[in-house]
């Protein structure tokens, strides 16, 4: 089966479960696994960015949980490392590619204690706001890796739920005022990315430096100051031509989510520019 076929055959599976991992290589003609597509389920992210010969791409196996009985395994711990994680359980960690290890146990119809989505971010600066969502802070270990931000699991237990804290509805204050922050043109990447161009205080130039840690700090500090009731992004959130989206704006975002503050956004021309951005759908 052919590359893209690999990508492109996927089933949608719904209440799903995760029941296993892998990671498939590609090449221009061939791969190194062969899948069940009805099963196996691919995160459409090159685990390389786009940047080697090869691609390679996180697979996930997934089961509908009205579909599971009580004694199947079902994934419910994930971890990245050189060697086996300690283990409390009565199962042995299970290893797979790229230095992924899997607890797994009996469903007995406990959702929340099984794993039921993961993805993949990138840089040691990604960041994951989801409710309930688990960044992993070690990167996968990957060969022939090229000098990339690094790809990171984040795993989701249970279903997503809205945040307990999270505004209901705008409502204007007490004393009639509505205050607005807009956020425009941060221009994240994907990693960290670099600062050439800083000026201190008085005008003098300063070391390069990395880029979007230093924008996310500010967005902080101003939402912290300002204590707007709603945010609005508009426009150029994203640097142009940047591998994966996702990351990038995470970044943007988790700022505004971790302070339960309402926002909206719009795309601005560099949000969809590139092979891998974002679509303006």
């Amino acid at each position: 089966m052919a590359f893209h076929e690999y990508i492109d055959n996927v089933n949608v599976i719904t209440n799903p479960v995760v029941t296993d991992l892998n990671i498939c290589v590609f090449s221009s003609t061939t791969a190194n696994c062969e899948l069940d597509p009805r099963k196996w389920h691919p995160i459409k992210k090159d685990l390389h960015l786009y940047k080697s010969q090869q691609h390679a791409w996180l697979y996930v196996a997934l089961a509908n949980e009205r579909e599971l009985d009580d004694g199947d395994l079902v994934v419910t711990d994930i971890r990245v490392s050189r060697t086996p994680p300690d283990s409390s359980s009565d199962h042995s960690w299970e290893s797979r590619p790229g230095g992924i290890w899997i607890l797994k146990n009996k469903f007995r119809g406990m959702v929340d204690l099984a794993v039921t989505e993961v993805d993949v971010l990138f840089g040691v600066d990604a960041v994951d706001p989801r409710p309930q969502w688990n960044l992993l802070q070690s990167s996968l270990q990957l060969t022939d890796q090229p000098k990339v931000p690094l790809a990171r699991l984040t795993v989701l237990h249970g279903r997503d739920t809205p945040r307990p804290d999270a505004r209901a509805a705008l409502r204007v204050r007490r004393d009639g005022k509505f205050k607005i922050v807009q956020i425009s043109d941060t221009h994240m990447v994907t990693g960290v990315g670099v600062c050439e161009d800083a000026i201190d205080a008085l005008g003098n130039p300063l070391p390069a430096s990395e880029a979007d840690p230093l924008t996310v700090k500010f967005l902080g500090g101003v939402l912290d100051v300002e204590k707007p009731d709603l945010v609005i992004l508009t426009g150029d959130q994203l640097h142009h031509d940047i591998p994966d989206s996702q990351s990038a704006l995470f970044k943007v975002v988790a700022p505004i989510i971790k302070r339960s503050i309402p926002f909206a956004a719009v795309f601005g021309n560099h949000d969809s520019e590139g092979e891998h951005a974002l679509g303006r759908e």
